[in-house]
């Protein structure tokens, strides 16, 4: 009887635990657009720029058409590939050379994210991967 009752539970926690596997994106476009405040500080940039960006999910060319709005600490982007994908950066520390985290996500639930460090000419050089483990990577002009 014992045997019986221990299998049940065995055999449940097994089927949940499978169950909870599912293939879906931890974040999702309109729960990540829902969680956007706004800055702490007002955007000093706010213009249009090029992109350079590995990733299959924004489509089959590697330069873009970026709405560019950006701070000292942090900025947001908005990428026009084959479908649309917004982002955000963050600086981790105001010291130079400055680094901090970003992320990505477009309409079709697609999310990457990882860490960048701004080079001398002013560019965020990103690298991360997405949620299937493709590798990212972009290379973001800051305007003077």
């Amino acid at each position: 009887m014992q045997i019986k009752v221990v299998t049940v539970i065995i055999s449940l926690g097994v089927t949940s635990w499978l169950g909870g596997c599912e293939n879906r994106p931890a974040v999702t476009y309109d729960g990540w657009m829902a969680q956007q405040t706004s800055p702490s500080l007002s955007y000093a940039h706010n213009e249009t720029v090029k992109i350079d960006l590995n990733w299959s999910r924004i489509g089959p060319f590697s330069r873009y058409e970026t709405w560019l709005r950006a701070n000292v600490f942090e900025g947001r982007f908005d990428i026009y590939g084959a479908q649309t994908c917004v982002g955000k950066f963050v600086r981790n520390d105001a010291m130079l050379p400055a680094n901090g985290w970003w992320e990505i996500v477009c309409r079709d639930n697609s999310y990457a994210s990882g860490s960048f460090s701004l080079d001398p000419l002013g560019h965020i050089k990103g690298t991360g991967a997405d949620v299937n483990g493709e590798q990212v990577s972009f290379d973001l002009p800051i305007p003077d």
